[in-house]
């Protein structure tokens, strides 16, 4: 089963697991508030959750409560398959922090795929009839478990990675949502931030502090070949944005936009209004298909891309 996606998902989504103050270095609520300020007058009014991230849905819910704007959120499962009163609380708790009465989407992350979540889909789908959850999505679901999942509920959208780095998804995902009519969502198009200036010419970087840059983005470059080809890359990604006149980020960004299926693409909160312009100035122009091809072949020539996707990660 599918759905037709809200229409009203920016293209560039602010991803908010930022908010979470035990992963990341905890930011004054009147700081956000002032960033999401600058999102919002620049038209960027979808925001990415979930439930594990903290204080993240509370601080949202505090500061969009009556205002314009689209989110979404996660339910995450890692442990055993959850009773119907689980469920329901995870919903439920989500609607209090986000203080809305309807959630406007759910992405489900069920961590282990030999377990059934037939039950836990079931019980969304009378969260759905009830008015609790207006569209059901997933994120990080193989292609087998999302074939399954969509046997038992509506899916709009997959939340999932996709950068210039990591391309597993069009190994399988890709044509299947494709053809099912699901919308890609993807994250850490910047591969946590490795794709931008800041790293053009160094040979080897220094150990991060924050969390995901650290040890996901980290981890994962090391996964598809270490940072010898990201290095080789940037200079590729270099000489476009030159052509453009943009930044690297710029161009890693659009180029993800492009790509077949995908609706929107997440990009981590950040503080710094100029850093939020370039995101946003991101999707206001279109790399052209030569370039397009050229980054697409420089990518396949220099990363492993073995696998379905959210193979490693589990």
């Amino acid at each position: 089963m599918s759905v037709s996606p809200n229409p009203g998902l920016s293209a560039l989504i602010v991803g908010c697991w930022q908010l979470d103050d035990r992963s990341w270095k905890a930011i004054p609520e009147a700081n956000l508030e002032r960033a999401i300020d600058t999102y919002l007058a620049l038209g960027i009014t979808t925001f990415d959750t979930a439930d594990i991230y903290g204080r993240s849905e509370q601080v949202l819910g505090r500061l969009l409560k009556g205002r314009d704007s689209i989110v979404l959120t996660k339910a995450v499962f890692f442990e055993g398959v959850p009773t119907p009163n689980q469920v329901r609380s995870k919903i439920e708790n989500s609607l209090r922090n986000l203080q809305r009465d309807r959630l406007d989407y759910v992405q489900i992350h069920w961590h282990n795929p030999q377990l059934d979540f037939s039950a836990t889909f079931a019980q969304l789908n009378d969260l759905i009839e009830q008015g609790k959850i207006t569209k059901l999505g997933v994120t990080n679901f193989n292609t087998p478990m999302l074939e399954k999942a969509l046997q038992c509920a509506p899916i709009c959208v997959h939340q999932l990675q996709y950068s210039l780095v990591d391309r597993r998804v069009e190994n399988l995902m890709q044509p299947f949502c494709l053809k099912q009519g699901i919308e890609i969502l993807s994250y850490g198009p910047l591969s946590g931030g490795f794709l931008s200036e800041n790293y053009l010419g160094v040979t080897s970087p220094q150990s991060a502090t924050d969390h995901a840059r650290s040890f996901f983005y980290s981890t994962m470059i090391h996964a598809h070949g270490g940072w010898p080809p990201v290095a080789d890359l940037l200079e590729t990604l270099a000489q476009v944005a030159q052509k453009y006149g943009k930044t690297i980020a710029q161009v890693a960004l659009n180029w993800v936009k492009q790509q077949a299926g995908v609706r929107s693409v997440i990009s981590g909160l950040t503080l710094d209004r100029q850093h939020i312009q370039h995101n946003v100035d991101a999707f206001t122009w279109n790399l052209n298909a030569e370039d397009i091809k050229l980054l697409s072949e420089r990518s396949s020539t220099l990363f492993q891309q073995t696998g379905d996707i959210y193979s490693y990660e589990r």
